[in-house]
C-alpha cells in the first residue's frame, strides 16, 4: 500500500507506506529513568512543598489522589513582559498560564491502570481547569495534554497532565475550527460517514465514537469524539463523562499492548475562545519517529493504515 491522504480539517498530508515496517533498523533505544522511586520525585504524596502551591487538591497533604499546581518551569507566564519585536516578523509576548495535574500519588502507577471511575474524576478536574483558564483575560486557546513515556516527551516519570492557556490560536486549531461551524460541521459529517463505512471504527459507546482517522499522522492514531455536535470539552455532563471514561479506558488497554513500553500522547482538542468547534481527544502512539522527510515536507510517513489499525482495536485477526 502506498497512498497519500489529506486531512480534511488541516490540509496535513500523510503518506501511507506499510512496506516500510520491514525496513532494516540497526539502532536500539534504551532509556534508563533517573528516578524509579519516590525519594526525589516532587509529584509524589508527602512532597507537596517541593512544588508551587496547589490550586486544587482533593485531600490533605500526603493523602490526596489528585493535585493541580502551576508549572514550576512554565512555557508561558502570566507576568510575561512585553518585548520589542522586529518590523519584518510577527511576534507576541508569551503571556499565559501553565499548570500540572498530578493524577495519582503513586510514583509508578500509569493511567491505563486506573479504574473507569478514576478516569472520570480526572476528566472532571480537567474540565474545571479548562473553564478556569477560559475565564482569564489573555487566554485565547487552552491545550490539555498528557505525555506517556520518554518517546512521547515525558520528562518526569510520575503520571501527570499539563494544561496551557495561550494568548494566541495555534494554526492547526484555527484551521480545524474553520471547518466545524454550526449545522455544516465537517467533523459531524465525517462521523456520519465513518459510521456508514464502518472500516475505521475502533470502538463505540452510546454517546462517543472512537475512530482511526483517515489521514492520521501516527501509526494506530485514535480520535475519540462525541457523536453529537458539542463545542466545548468543559460542557460535558456527568453521564457523558462516565461514557467517555469507559471508552478511553477501553482504548488505552489496547494502546498499551501495541508494543512493550509504548509511548503515547493524549491531547484534548478543544476550540479557540468564543468559537464553534467539535471537541475530541486524540491519542497518538509514538511508534517510529519523524525524520528528515517529515520535517522537510510537512508530509508524514505512516507505516500502518487506519483500516488495519481499526481492525486491531476491534480485536479482529490480521488478514
Amino acid at each position: 500500500m502506498s497512498e497519500i491522504r489529506t486531512n480534511p480539517f488541516t490540509g496535513e498530508m500523510t503518506l501511507y507506506a506499510e512496506n516500510r515496517k520491514n525496513r532494516p533498523y540497526e539502532f536500539v533505544h534504551k532509556t534508563q529513568a533517573k528516578n524509579t522511586n519516590n525519594e526525589n520525585c516532587p509529584f509524589c504524596g508527602g512532597h507537596e512543598t517541593w512544588t508551587t502551591d496547589a490550586v486544587y487538591q482533593d485531600g490533605p497533604d500526603g493523602a490526596w489522589q489528585m493535585r493541580v499546581f502551576p508549572n514550576m518551569f512554565p512555557a508561558v507566564k502570566e507576568d510575561c513582559e512585553e518585548t520589542k519585536g522586529e518590523p519584518f516578523y510577527e511576534m507576541a509576548a508569551g503571556r499565559g498560564r501553565h499548570e500540572v495535574l498530578v493524577d495519582t500519588p503513586d510514583h509508578n502507577e500509569t493511567i491505563d491502570e486506573f479504574s473507569e471511575e478514576r478516569i472520570e474524576k480526572v476528566l472532571h478536574v480537567l474540565q474545571d481547569r479548562l473553564n478556569n483558564f477560559r475565564a482569564r483575560k489573555h487566554t485565547q486557546y487552552v491545550q490539555i495534554f498528557k505525555n506517556c513515556g520518554p518517546s512521547a516527551g515525558m520528562s518526569v516519570r510520575h503520571s501527570h497532565w499539563q494544561i496551557t492557556g495561550l494568548p494566541i490560536i495555534p494554526r492547526r486549531a484555527a484551521l480545524m475550527a474553520e471547518k466545524m461551524q454550526g449545522d455544516d460541521c465537517l467533523f459531524c459529517r465525517m462521523l456520519t460517514y465513518e459510521k456508514e463505512q464502518g472500516k475505521r471504527i475502533a470502538g463505540e459507546t452510546e454517546r462517543f465514537l472512537a475512530i482511526t482517522p483517515y489521514a492520521g499522522r501516527f501509526p494506530y492514531e485514535l480520535w475519540l469524539a462525541p457523536k453529537v455536535h458539542q463545542r466545548d470539552f468543559g460542557d460535558m455532563n456527568e453521564e457523558e463523562r462516565k461514557d467517555l471514561a469507559h471508552l478511553l479506558w477501553e482504548m488505552l488497554q489496547k494502546v498499551t499492548r501495541l508494543k512493550e513500553d509504548v509511548g503515547y500522547n493524549i491531547c484534548v482538542m478543544d476550540g479557540p475562545r468564543n468559537t464553534d468547534f467539535h471537541w475530541h481527544i486524540e491519542i497518538l502512539p509514538r511508534i517510529g519517529g519523524f525524520a528528515g522527510f517529515e520535517y522537510a515536507t510537512d508530509c508524514f510517513i505512516n507505516m500502518t493504515s487506519p483500516e488495519r489499525a481499526a481492525r486491531y482495536y476491534r480485536g479482529e485477526k490480521e488478514e
